[in-house]
Order: C-alpha cells, then structure tokens, then sequence
C-alpha cells in the first residue's frame, strides 16, 4: 500500500503509472536491444554548465537534482539530468536515484531520449527515439526488454527536454501555450498546457517568471528564465526543487526525520470504522474535492450526491463459472508491467490454479498464492510481475501485477483498480491510503468484483474506495486529488 511513487520534475510527480495509451502497439515482448543510449562520450559536446537543485518534501531537504545542457557538433542540445532522494514509507527509508538524457535537432524537436531509475534494488531502463511518425521505445525490467510504437501527431518533448520548448517561446504574464509531452516512465503522452501567470526580478535585476505546468492531473508551479532554466518548482504533497550551489544542494543532513510519503499522503477520515476488515457494506460523504472524482460503478461502487456506498457480496453469492473466458482479450493481454505471455508467468500460474474447477477456487488459489508468496516489504518504483516474482517482495503494488498477471496468464479476466483502502496502522484512529488492487469478472457478462492479495481477501472488504481503473497510466489521475480529499463516515456494516 503505498501513494503514487515520486521522482524528479514532471517525472518526480508522474511515476505512478506505467502503462501504454491509445496508439500503443506491442511489437516484440523479448527482442534484443537495438536503439543506442544517449551519453556524453557518443556525442562531441561543448562544456555546458551544471545547474544544482535540492530536493524538498514539507521542508525537508531529503535529496538534489542536476541538470546541464551542451551543444553538440550537429547543431542540436544534449540534455542531461539526474537525482537522488531519500524518503520512507512505513518507516523504512528508500533510496531513489534516476538518470536521464534528452538530444534535440537544430529546429529544436526532440531525436532520442534515455531514462533510468533505481529503487530499492528494482531498476527501470528505457530508451527511445523519433522516427517519423512514432516513438519506438525500449523498455528494460527485470532482465526482459519490450519494444513499443507510439504513434504520434507531432514530435513530443520530455521533461529534460522542456527547457528547449521555453526557451523557444517569448514569455509574457498571460501567456497560454502547449507542448507537446511524452513520459518515458508512465509511457503516456498527451499535451503539457503552460500558463505564465506572473514575473519576478531577481536579485541580479534579471526577470523570471512563473509558470503552471499541467498533463492530465499533474500540475506543476514552476519559476523559469527566458532561457527555460528551472530556479524553483513546487508540486503536490509540499514537493519542491529550489535551485542551490552543489554544496547546499547535497548538504544533507542524516539527523532530520525521514519523510514518509505514506502518512505525509494519508487521507483524512471523520468517525471510525471499527472492523474494516469484514465491512462488507460501507457509506462515505465525500469532501475536499468534486464527488465524480470517486467511480459510481454500480451495483459494488455508488455515488449519489457526494455519498459513495460500496456494497461488497458475499463469498456464497458468487457464482461458479469456467476457470478461463478468452471472450473478452483485453483483460488477458500482457504489457510491459504485466508479462503475462512469459513462459515463467505461464508456468507459476498453471501449477497454482492445476486442477481448479471453477474461476472462483482458481482466483482464491492465485490470492493465497501472492499474499503467502510475497514477503510485504514497501518499494518505490515501478511494479513488473515478472520482476516481483522473481524477487519475492512487494507491497500492494507488486501484489496487484503478480496476481493480475497471473490470472491472466490462467486465462481469467483481470484488471486494476486504485484508489484508497482504510487501515489504522499508521495511526490509532486510522485513514484512508492510497492503494491498488485486482479486480476479476466473476457476476456474470458485466460483473466485476475486487479481490486483495495484499490482505489476502476474496473478495475485497468494503473499504476500497475505486477512484481510477487501469494500469500507471490511469493511476496518475490520483494526483488530482492528492491533499485534497476526505471522508466522513455514514453507515458500516
């Protein structure tokens, strides 16, 4: 159980997703790597300045970021970046660090782009390039590499690559412009929207201006140059960048109290719910944000008003269908995160479901199978079933691509939910977290009911509140209410 991961610039705030969107064509689930990554010693570049940010989470300074960009020979830029940050989630710190590199032409338009992260041993590598009318990617985890096509109306920019953009732009307060943004760790594209709503003078008598920076539910406040440098950058959860010397911004001091993102994300409930657990019906009063923000998917999740009931059936009341529907393929298909075609997916599920007679025994089996499997230990990245059960380990994240890719790989209609769980682990009076989990077709041609292998419930208790459905690049949506929302509990039982 954890909130959206966090890493740097738009990506710090975005890695909460990692799935392919509209125009996303799976070429080659295990091809051998062909598209070269970017690096300093491949290209002959001129001395560029580094520029040092620290990284803040509530004023705490738990990291830094830096960033340069060189000319290169061609005529184009060479964008570089990494970060490295510390935080905790149940007490229990993280190490983050990332890497990255953008290269743009002479007209400005991102060519190619690289992206590494490393948490908690769980690595993450992809690279790409614009060719045409697509983005051909490459990602690696867990040992595997996918290639991806993304079509494209107009070459995108990454985030290291945003600068190009501004500083191609003659800023003016009132200013609305957009750009055209890809994510490499969310592999979602769409428009960046920026607005310059204001000017300062800093204290060299130079103009900076302050822009909001919003994709979907990710906004940024961020304070620039006409050149598109970034001096200071504000995003949600008290997350901050503030541009220092090297010195300051890796001046960190291991006697402050670790961040943890999972009680800085909690979200706040008013009243009790005395047996969480075994709710199987459970009505909330929304507040602090839009009641459509919460799914109305009835008859399991109802909105009326700003009132969302979850009404959670009986185990005896679901029925006994096949083990397998292949009538509906979109809930059986595989993704970067979910391998659900790799002989090693394949093999675990068909031992664990063997001779299971009906869906409901094959998916309480594949349940038991994750929770008992998998040792609950927090991890900031992003979840790959192939990878986690090769580790063993995992938190809600990892849970729900395990078994999603496990069920699916069993032939069973699978798909994800996220959004808040209670629990009072955290705090005596308990709140609400954000969390994710499988959902599985089990009540006939349009009824899907949650399970938690996280909890190792079949079905899922009342208390998991559906705010999005879909992989990473749903997830996201989460942002937009993050600080935002609340609860006041009505009825339980």
């Amino acid at each position: 159980m954890r909130s959206p991961s966090l890493l740097l610039a738009v990506e710090v705030l975005g890695l909460v997703a990692f799935l392919v969107l509209c125009g996303v064509q799976l070429i080659d689930s295990q091809a051998e790597t062909t598209l070269i990554p970017l690096s300093a010693e491949a290209l002959t570049t001129t001395d560029g300045d580094e520029r040092w940010q620290g990284v803040f989470f509530q004023d705490t300074h738990v990291g830094f970021t830096v960033t340069r960009s060189s000319p290169v020979t061609s005529g184009g830029t060479l964008y570089e970046g990494r970060s490295s940050f510390r935080i905790a989630t149940f007490g229990q710190l993280q190490e983050v660090t990332t890497a990255g590199a953008a290269l743009t032409d002479t007209d400005g338009q991102l060519r190619r782009f690289d992206f590494f992260m490393s948490a908690g041993g769980v690595q993450l590598i992809a690279r790409g390039e614009v060719s045409g009318d697509q983005i051909i990617m490459e990602v690696n985890q867990a040992g595997e590499v996918s290639t991806i096509a993304f079509d494209i109306d107009a070459p995108p920019h990454v985030s290291l690559s945003l600068e190009e953009a501004i500083r191609r732009t003659e800023l003016s307060v009132g200013l609305s412009f957009s750009v055209p943004y890809f994510d490499p760790v969310t592999l979602s594209q769409g428009e960046m929207e920026i607005k310059v709503e204001g000017v300062e003078i800093l204290e060299n008598s130079e103009e900076a201006y302050w822009i909001r920076s919003r994709m979907g539910d990710i906004e940024t406040r961020s304070l620039v140059t006409p050149a598109g440098e970034m001096l200071r950058q504000e995003g949600a959860l008290g997350m901050s960048l503030v541009r220092m010397s090297p010195e300051e911004a890796t001046n960190i001091s291991d006697a402050d109290e670790p961040v943890d993102l999972i009680a800085l994300s909690a979200v706040k409930l008013t009243g009790q719910i005395p047996k969480a657990r075994s709710t199987r019906k459970l009505t909330l009063q929304i507040t602090g944000v839009e009641p459509d923000r919460v799914l109305h998917q009835p008859p399991l999740q109802s909105r009326q008003g700003d009132r969302v009931t979850v009404d959670i059936p009986l185990l005896l009341e679901l029925p006994e269908l096949p083990v397998a529907d292949r009538s509906e393929p979109e809930w059986l298909t595989d993704s970067p995160t979910l391998p659900v075609y790799h002989p090693e997916i394949a093999e675990r599920a068909a031992a664990v479901v063997s001779d299971a007679t009906t869906r409901l025994e094959a998916v309480k089996r594949l349940n038991t199978f994750v929770f008992e499997y998998l040792e609950k230990v927090p991890v900031i990245g992003v979840p790959n079933g192939l990878s986690v059960l090769r580790s063993g380990q995992g938190d809600c994240n990892e849970h729900t691509a395990l078994f999603v890719s496990l069920a699916r790989a069993a032939g069973i209609p699978t798909r994800i939910a996220a959004g808040v769980v209670y629990s009072s682990r955290i705090s005596p009076q308990g709140a609400f977290y954000y969390h994710a989990w499988p959902e599985v077709r089990l009540e006939g041609p349009t009824g899907w009911v949650p399970v938690d292998p996280t909890f190792g419930q079949v079905p899922a208790d009342a208390t998991h509140i559906k705010l999005v459905e879909g992989d990473l690049d749903r997830q996201v949506e989460i942002m937009g209410v993050m600080g935002r929302l609340g609860f006041v509990s009505i009825e339980h039982k």
